[in-house]
């Protein structure tokens, strides 16, 4: 389906290993927005004032905007310098070069980041792993060095060498969170780690976060209705409003099929209608990856998100060689009141695969779509399961599906 004129809202991709990602696609779209000044929203965009290409952009309508547009930029600004890879001086790069033993003081949003990404570690049985970064340098699959391997849009690319398997299971040994010790003295914050080679990414998570405490912004300047997006975090605060009449909000998740550098345009392969508050966000291999040229003439395809096995999703070792396999989730959408939430089990459903996937949201009570290459299933108002769709991205239809403003009934 091709979508319309009636868009304003460019929702971009997410999952950087640092706060934001470096690579943006159009993943979802706000589909009921023609043309949001128009409607009387005030439009702010903004990727200038933070460390790296942050891209926060925010669509507000009613009470003080510009000050709490302003507020919200603060905000995200002083959460990226806390735990911001590219900064070197940020509280989680000084923690990551720290000696083991040595008590790193950290700021209270890289504290609470912390503290709630352990507790998605343990509910999802390690599927969401902040302390996975030593994996995540091994495989070449870091934001800095996805920027130099990724395919360019006429498919060239460098392939980097893949890491032993030996390499990758001794890797495992301390990529464990629970290494960590979260601490707080005097109204001062410390991690503490137990072993000199863990070190930590926020990027699964740092952006829902943000999106939470811009949330808390909103209801202090008297904001009627409000589109908040950072990088691929969206937020969708009150009823979508046009002149005078409150509707759902409506968005398209686009299909990551084709990858990058190949002709044909992406399709959407639903629609979404969402009531005020609640967030969506949406992590799969749709940018961040790169091809390795294997020995025999084949190629691996090596996407950013790392699996409970050690290596990216649909990365496998078989043979002596690493190859691609199995039925990777290439996208998945959560809907759920917190954009934080959202943000580790989209990453949790990708690394678990379809089925445990499935099963997570459906326990922990969240709206969810999950497609792989073969099927698709959508968790929510409308059971749809088909285990038999094959064909690529094309054989995805077009669907609208209501979920309305529910969110997770068990958040952990």
């Amino acid at each position: 389906m091709t979508i319309d004129d009636n868009i304003c809202y460019n929702y971009s991709v997410k999952k950087a290993f640092s706060i934001i990602g470096a690579f943006a696609a159009s993943i979802i779209m706000a589909l009921p927005l023609f043309g949001c000044a128009a409607s009387g929203y005030t439009v702010f965009s903004e990727t200038a004032a933070f460390s790296s290409d942050i891209m926060f952009s925010a669509k507000i309508l009613g009470g003080r905007a510009k000050y709490a547009y302003n507020r919200m930029k603060s905000v995200i600004a002083d959460i990226d310098a806390q735990v911001s890879l590219t900064q070197k001086n940020s509280d989680l790069s000084r923690f990551n070069a720290a000696a083991a033993g040595i008590p790193v003081k950290v700021g209270k949003y890289c504290y609470e980041i912390f503290n709630v990404a352990t507790v998605y570690f343990e509910a999802t049985d390690g599927a969401f792993n902040v302390a996975a970064a030593p994996l995540v340098e091994l495989w070449h699959v870091d934001a800095d060095s996805i920027a130099d391997y990724r395919p360019d849009i006429d498919g060239a690319h460098v392939s980097p060498p893949l890491p032993s398997k030996e390499d990758v299971d001794a890797a495992r040994e301390y990529c464990d969170p629970t290494l960590v010790t979260a601490s707080e003295e005097g109204g001062s914050y410390y991690l503490t780690k137990a072993d000199e080679r863990v070190k930590l990414d926020f990027g699964g998570i740092a952006k829902g976060y943000a999106i939470d405490e811009c949330v808390k912004i909103l209801g202090e300047y008297d904001i009627s209705s409000a589109l908040i997006d950072i990088s691929g975090n969206a937020y969708f605060y009150g009823d979508y409003i046009k002149n005078n009449e409150h509707t759902d909000w409506k968005v398209g998740v686009a299909s990551p099929r084709p990858r990058s550098g190949e002709t044909l345009s992406r399709g959407y392969v639903c629609a979404v209608r969402l009531g005020g508050g609640v967030s969506a966000v949406t992590s799969g291999d749709y940018n961040r990856y790169y091809i390795h040229d294997s020995a025999g003439g084949g190629k691996v395809y090596v996407p950013h998100i790392i699996g409970t096995d050690g290596a990216p999703i649909g990365v496998e070792y078989e043979g002596g060689e690493w190859v691609n396999g199995g039925e990777p989730v290439i996208s998945a959408t959560v809907i759920g009141k917190s954009s934080a939430n959202c943000d580790a089990l989209s990453t949790a459903v990708c690394a678990l695969g379809i089925e445990k996937g499935a099963s997570l949201l459906r326990k922990v009570g969240c709206k969810g779509l999950i497609f792989t290459e073969k099927r698709f299933t959508i968790i929510g108002d409308v059971a749809l399961y088909d285990t038999n769709k094959y064909g690529g991205y094309k054989a995805y239809e077009y669907f609208d599906v209501l979920a309305a403003a529910v969110g997770c009934d068990n958040e952990p």
